[in-house]
């Protein structure tokens, strides 16, 4: 591969070719930051890709956290079309065509978009780098590496490619390494997690800039007295382990003022009760956690300034979202640290003993920050957000969040989803001829995690969504009161919920959740195993509706997606069903 040429285009034209060099059969291309001056925006070697119609191969690209998986892309006969997304969880792409077949690893040290095309009869892909605005000026080379992958072995090769490279780097650690170190992970793997949402002010809030004086009324769904009772009900229906996660303990509730956190809200019985609570659940044999969040700040707060707030290139303030707490502005990721600094060694010192939880940091990409004061570029951004998460997990004994970015996955023990997946409405992807769990073939095995954020709640969801849960190796996750968004925003977790507002709506939830951990039982010990490769059995040239995780001590889930009952291998499914068939 070396003796090709790799060039990048300028949208003015300009052609810039990159320096290529060997070492242990990894191709590494720079294209000198030097190169860069002037540029707005650079389109990487989309001739490497090059495929006609009907050619063999495929290209794999990583999901974005609004797609349900991996994007698989078949030459198949198309109008002309262009597709571009951006924020890809995975810096990488596969391309699999019998003259080039590679994994492309992009360095994380800027922000980039996919650019797919199909035009008269050719199909292409490419990253697509901007500079200035909200994005990074030029200030780093651009670094991508190559890596060989035989033409025969399929998808599964690029997934071993990329878990064996992050495993020898020492960027990535196995779970079963984490489970020997750490009482704490060991036993999130064998049990669930049950967030529990206990106060929260209208969301989008009506009052966008807040302030004591002004701001709305808190919710209060569930006091710590309350979780007491669903630590009670769970020890009742023989639920053996759960982590109860605490979200909205804190002042303001959920999303209310941070990023203060104290005093804990006395509305939900303040800290005498959370820490008799606390010491409670653990007495029952459970954890408890809590849930912290340190990228949003709202002016509420009494620990707010504007100078931790990110800013673009024109010097305004980066303000993303609406909550409870009114305007979301994000903090710039150099300033950040200091706030956890702040405030999780206090929480610490009440007494929990789960994954502890930090909102958004791994769900995002890290801002750009243009402030004079504190500028900050992705790459060091990212060196921030993870010194956030290993700082919390040294403090805590393990560390979680909401999202599985791949800069995040070397710090994260658990991601409450890998992407939204329908949780927004199931969204069109164009040139997608299926998804496909990439990220899961890379990281089971690595990190603890939920699929999509309509597989939180798994037993009452769709049979489509429980099964999805089962077939792409998830944790366990659910939670009481996940529906709260208001004023017709959409709940990305659904609008099935498990509450406890009632004793008798208290035991039907804690039924769902018993009844989702039996099922999961007998699939814990697989945790510490890898899928090797994920199969769509086909009839006819269609896919059947069945669906095979292989798993690395050769046994396999096969389940029927489909709504007519299925024969594979001898073995009848019923439809949405599952079995397992051990080597």
């Amino acid at each position: 591969m070396l003796d090709r040429k790799y060039r990048a285009y300028t949208d003015e034209g300009k052609v810039l070719t990159f320096e290529a060099a060997e070492y242990k059969g990894i191709i590494t291309l720079t294209l000198p930051k030097e190169k860069l001056k002037g540029v707005r925006s650079i389109t990487l070697f989309p001739e490497i890709s090059s495929a006609r119609v009907g050619d063999e191969g495929f290209y794999i690209l990583p999901r974005n956290i609004s797609m349900r998986g991996d994007i698989y892309v078949r030459f198949e006969d198309r109008e002309d079309t262009v597709y571009t997304y951006d924020k890809p969880i995975m810096s990488l792409y596969g391309i699999c065509k019998n003259d080039f077949c590679a994994l492309v690893r992009i360095e994380r040290n800027y922000k980039y978009s996919f650019r797919l095309k199909c035009e008269n009869g050719e199909y292409t892909v490419a990253p697509v780098i901007r500079f200035g605005g909200r994005f990074d000026p030029v200030y780093d080379d651009v670094r991508v590496e190559l890596i060989k992958i035989d033409y025969d072995k399929g998808l599964s090769a690029f997934a071993l490619a990329e878990r064996t490279l992050r495993l020898e780097r020492g960027e990535i650690t196995l779970l079963s390494d984490k489970c020997k170190e750490r009482e704490v992970v060991e036993y999130s793997r064998k049990h669930p997690l049950i967030r529990i949402r206990m106060g929260w002010k209208p969301s989008p809030s009506p009052v966008k800039h807040q302030t004591v004086e002004n701001e709305p009324e808190m919710f209060t769904a569930c006091t710590f007295a309350r979780v007491r009772d669903i630590a009670d009900e769970l020890k009742a229906q023989g639920v053996e382990g759960a982590d109860l996660q605490l979200v909205g303990w804190n002042i303001g509730g959920h999303d209310g003022r941070f990023p203060q956190l104290f005093p804990i809200d006395e509305r939900l019985g303040g800290e005498s009760e959370f820490r008799r609570t606390a010491e409670y659940v653990k007495s029952l044999g459970y954890r408890i956690s809590t849930h912290t969040n340190w990228i949003d700040a709202y002016e509420i707060a009494n620990t707010f300034t504007w100078d931790d707030i990110c800013k673009d290139e024109d010097g305004e303030y980066l303000q993303i979202g609406s909550y409870s707490g009114g305007h979301a502005y994000h903090v710039c990721l150099a300033k950040q640290l200091k706030n956890s600094m702040r405030s999780q060694p206090r929480l610490a010192s009440l007494g929990e003993n789960g994954l502890h939880f930090t909102d958004v940091i791994s769900i995002v990409e890290p801002d750009t920050c243009h402030s004079p004061d504190h500028p900050v570029y992705t790459s060091e951004a990212i060196k921030y957000a993870q010194a956030i998460m290993t700082y919390e997990k040294g403090l805590f004994g393990g560390f979680s969040s909401e999202g599985c970015f791949d800069f995040a996955v070397g710090c994260l023990d658990y991601g409450l989803y890998v992407s939204f997946g329908d949780g927004f409405g199931r969204k069109e992807v164009q040139f997608a001829s299926r998804f496909v769990p990439f990220f899961e073939m890379i990281y089971h095995g690595i990190i603890l995690y939920n699929p999509t954020s309509p597989t939180v709640n798994f037993p009452i969801k769709t049979p489509e969504d429980r099964l999805t849960f089962i077939m792409r190796g998830g944790r366990p996750s659910f939670y009481f009161y996940s529906k709260f968004r208001t004023g017709g925003h959409a709940n990305w977790m659904g609008n099935t919920d498990l509450i406890c507002d009632t004793d008798e709506s208290l035991r039907e939830s804690v039924k769902y959740i018993k009844e989702g951990c039996d099922e999961y039982r007998t699939l814990a010990d697989k945790q510490l195993l890898h899928i090797i490769s994920y199969e769509f059995v086909e009839e006819d040239g269609k896919d059947s509706g069945i669906e095979v995780a292989h798993y690395s001590d050769g046994s396999r889930i096969v389940g029927n997606f489909s709504d007519e009952e299925k024969t594979y291998e001898g073995i009848t499914l019923a439809p949405y069903s599952w079995c397992e068939i051990k080597r």
